[in-house]
Order: C-alpha cells, then structure tokens, then sequence
C-alpha cells in the first residue's frame, strides 16, 4: 500500500480515537435517568436535523405495515426507534465504567425463558442465539456472558480504525464471551459448538446479493444463510433472544422456544425454508413492537435479480 496513503488514514484514526475518549468522559459520569435524558435529546435532534435517515426510516415502515398504520403512526415510531438507537449508544458507552455494575441496572432481572436453553444444551450440540438490531444487543451480550449460562461468542465485523476496534473488544469480552469475526472461518464456530457453547447471530440486516432473498414483512429481503447452514449441518438449536426494553428504561432478556425444524433430503430447499422461518420470527417480535427495531438500516436495499432495476431507496 502507498505509504502517502496509510499515513493520513492512521492520523484520521488517531483523531477519531481522541474524539471518542472526549465524548467518553462525560458519558460515563452520567447517572442511567440521565443517560435516557440525554438521548432523549439527541435522539430528537437527530431526527428533526436528519431528512435521509427520516426518509429511510418511513420507506422501511411502508414497506412493513402498509395501510395498517397512519402517516403519524409511522413517524412516532420513526422517533421513538431513532431515540432509542441514541439511547443503546450511549449506554455502550456508560458501560464502560463500572461495568458489571451498570450492565446489572440495565438488566435487572432474571432472564425468561433459561428452560429452552437448558433443555437445548443437554443434546451437547451448542446452541445458536438468533437475535436482532433490537433493544440493546451489545450490553445483552455483556450480561449474557456474566451470567455464564454457557460460554457464549458473538460474530461481528471487525471495525476499520485499530484504536476503536481494540476498545471495542476489550469491552465485548471482558465479561467472559468470545468474539468471532464475520473475516473468520466458520470451522471456528463448528469447535464451539462441538464444545458445547453457544453463538449470538444478527440475522436482521441486508444480506447483500449473495444472501437468500426470503419474506420479510412481505417483501423479499437479502438474508444470509449461515444460520441455517451451520444448523442444518450440526444439529446446533436456534434460540432467539430478545432484549425487550421497559418503561424505566431497563431491560428483560427472554429467551423463545426454540426453532425447530425438520429435514426433508432436499438440503438447498431446506436451508431456504429454514432461513424464511428466522426471519417469520424476527419479524413477529417487530411487528409487536416496533420502536426498538432500527428502522434507519436499509433492510431491502439488495433486489433479487428480477428487481435489478428497482430502487427501493
């Protein structure tokens, strides 16, 4: 690489990082009422000063509720979705101080649901987490682990800058959980689940081209397939887990039934059938609730090959 390249990049990082540690300190001082507060604010602001994310946001709550919800219906849920994304950032962000501490005042209660996953890892296949952009997944998965229920990973993306990427880790695995990045074999994830542990997988966003394009609230939707085929090949569970907010601003993890599905001998039409049920549940606890969904991701930006030359936004 041209190093008259690398060198502005790393100085961006650098600067970025800087920013980040300023915005941090006063964050972390904050008490939780506060946090809800602030974001409030922000949240607020952002949507009133933010016409594209404003426009996505409604495009995608077209798309899922049609006629069934008014124009002012949508654009509160629209609010309220874009306050509590805020809200879910700066409480990552509180976190980071006291950790166990304030991890334990956001989810202060005793999971829902811990007889599936038990009943599930008694087949000593592992299990997977089927989750979502949904109430707070990043400190769900810090509570998660301190409850050491089974040893638990989590796939992400790696992030670009070095100095976020390695804060970030810190903070993901300090409670005990393991991180496996979306760069990284899948055979990593096969020796967990051999071992009896579990995987938190996002299955709510674009899936790109590659990715099945199953129902999603109607339409189709680019979804990936590894899910169900790292089921489907290891016998590993499906559980969702939902962080479902409440009004004081707290969090109750519930953990579903789990998502059982049969073979057919037909592994290419099952994976598909698989996948389209993920997504039928997911999109249940949507259509639910709606406003702690992130209603601002693109979620059918990627058309199926006959849609090529449809925009969707």
């Amino acid at each position: 690489m041209d190093r008259r390249q690398t060198i502005p990049k790393k100085i961006r990082y650098v600067l970025e990082y800087v920013l980040f540690r300023i915005i941090l300190f006063p964050v972390q001082m904050l008490s939780r009422n506060g946090i809800n507060r602030v974001a409030r604010f922000l949240g607020n602001a952002l949507y009133h000063i933010s016409p594209k994310r404003r426009k996505i946001s409604r495009i995608n709550l077209d798309i899922a509720f049609g006629d069934t919800k008014s124009p002012e219906e949508k654009s509160r849920i629209a609010r309220q979705s874009n306050i509590h994304m805020v809200t879910t950032a700066l409480q990552c962000l509180w976190v980071t101080r006291n950790t166990k501490q304030r991890v334990y005042q956001l989810f202060p209660f005793e999971p829902e649901g811990l007889e599936h996953l038990n009943r599930s890892l008694k087949r000593g296949k592992g299990a997977f987490y089927l989750m979502a952009h949904y109430g707070n997944w990043e400190v769900l998965g810090i509570f998660w682990a301190y409850r050491n229920f089974a040893q638990v990973y989590s796939i992400a993306r790696k992030l670009d800058n070095p100095y976020l990427e390695k804060f970030l880790m810190n903070l993901r695995t300090l409670s005990g959980g393991g991180i496996f990045h979306k760069e990284e074999s899948p055979l990593k994830m096969v020796r967990a689940l051999k071992k009896n542990s579990c995987v938190a997988v996002m299955m709510d966003q674009n899936g790109g081209i590659g990715g099945l394009f199953v129902d999603f609230f109607g339409k189709k939707a680019a979804t990936p397939r590894s899910l169900a085929v790292l089921s489907y090949s290891t016998g590993a569970a499906v559980l969702p887990l939902i962080p479902y907010p409440t009004e004081k601003g707290t969090y109750q993890a519930v953990l579903l039934p789990e998502i059982k599905l049969e073979k057919t001998g037909d592994k290419d039409k099952d994976i598909f059938r698989w996948t389209q049920a993920y997504q039928k549940v997911l999109e249940k606890v949507i259509r639910e609730r709606p406003e702690p969904w992130m209603w601002i991701h693109r979620r059918w930006k990627s058309r199926p090959m006959e849609e090529r030359h449809i925009s969707i936004y």
